[in-house]
């Protein structure tokens, strides 16, 4: 079976890490289950400009992004369904170049020897995830343009992506990595 993870947000906590950066850069406090564009951006806490440049400085900025937190339970199950003969791979919207070198030395530094494909923000990840049978991802937008892709879709919770109304045609809802791998488990039948 063919699994693709998203990095920030199911492999990496970038919550954490915006709330960093929107501390050192702007001097605001931003609670890292409120850190989503939409939410930070909309309500006026933050303009898309800033946004921007905060992303730009936490994944495109080594000594940074290398302080990234792993997502509760990501370092025990990933290495255990890769034990198990899944065929993992990630498939992040950070773009090809700096941001994507440094989540693959993060992973590496973790012990997370997974391929990674940067499609870039705004890219539909659609054509890298051709072939897999379950995505998991932390935006519902990413997984909806997969319907037709990828026939088991799943959103992980987050305190900024609670409160989305899910159809269950789009995705199924993951509440962490134990019930990640409980639900991949029971699609393989194990």
């Amino acid at each position: 079976m063919k699994i693709g993870l998203d990095f920030d947000g199911v492999i990496s906590d970038c919550g954490q890490l915006k709330s960093y950066g929107a501390r050192m850069l702007y001097g605001i406090e931003i609670p890292p289950e409120r850190f989503k564009k939409e939410l930070v951006v909309n309500s006026g806490i933050l303009t898309l400009e800033q946004y921007r440049n905060l992303q730009k400085q936490i994944y495109e900025t080594k000594e940074i992004g290398l302080t990234m937190l792993p997502v509760d339970g990501v370092l025990e199950f990933v290495p255990r369904l890769y034990e198990e003969g899944y065929d993992l791979m990630v498939v992040t919207s950070r773009k090809e170049g700096p941001a994507s070198e440094i989540a693959r030395e993060w992973m590496r530094l973790k012990g997370l020897n997974l391929h990674l494909v940067g499609v870039g923000s705004g890219v539909s990840k659609a054509d890298a995830c051709s072939g897999l049978d379950v995505y998991i991802d932390d935006d519902l937008d990413k997984l909806e343009t997969l319907v037709d892709c990828v026939p088991n879709r799943y959103l992980f919770s987050w305190g900024y992506n609670q409160h989305i109304k899910i159809h269950k045609e789009i995705a199924k809802r993951i509440n962490s990595w134990q019930h990640f791998y409980e639900e991949v488990s029971s699609l393989n039948g194990k």
